[in-house]
């Protein structure tokens, strides 16, 4: 599976499409999902390690409420008191609204739909059907599916880094906030 901090590629491309976008939505968002996994992974012996919050409907449901609720009430005072960046500055961009939600609803697709390119379990349909959906997987080869999806990513993660390198204003504000 590639690192979880390269969801946040889907994040920094949608905001540099449209910048008014609350980068912090689209990056709790898609990373949100991947909370079930030490709990779920825990519960099931091992045997499961991803199930509602890797599904459509968790990802429209309950996980883009419990994201939208981390970015309005939680990511602030976490981002500004670690990366002491100004509280204000974050906060303008985690004001609870309908694009929020909605920020936070494509967070959650995005990485449930980057998961279904390579994982072995996908429980896409899930809890209406158990059953794995693999419409998306690149291949059969879960080692090589995952090198894929790794790669691309990383290469685009690596471009953007550069890219707020350069740019030479506040390099973890124009990762966190945008």
């Amino acid at each position: 599976m590639p690192a979880m901090f390269l969801h946040s590629v889907f994040a920094y491309t949608v905001k540099r499409w449209n910048p008014s976008f609350s980068l912090p939505a689209l990056l709790v968002g898609g990373l949100i999902p991947d909370v079930e996994i030490l709990i779920i992974y825990y519960l099931t012996g091992g045997t499961i390690d991803r199930l509602f919050f890797h599904s459509v409907i968790g990802a429209i449901t309950i996980g883009t409420l419990f994201s939208a609720g981390i970015v309005v009430f939680i990511y602030p005072s976490f981002v500004s008191f670690f990366f002491r960046i100004d509280k204000n500055i974050i906060q303008k961009n985690c004001v609870f609204s309908g694009t929020l939600l909605g920020l936070c609803l494509l967070g959650n697709l995005s990485h449930v739909l980057i998961d279904a390119t390579h994982h072995q379990f996908n429980p896409l349909l899930y809890p209406i059907f158990t059953e794995s959906v693999d419409l998306l997987r690149i291949s059969g080869s879960r080692i090589f599916d995952t090198s894929v999806v790794t790669v691309v990513l990383s290469v685009i993660f690596l471009v953007f880094v550069v890219v707020f390198l350069r740019n030479g204003k506040g390099f973890w504000k124009q990762m966190l906030v945008g």
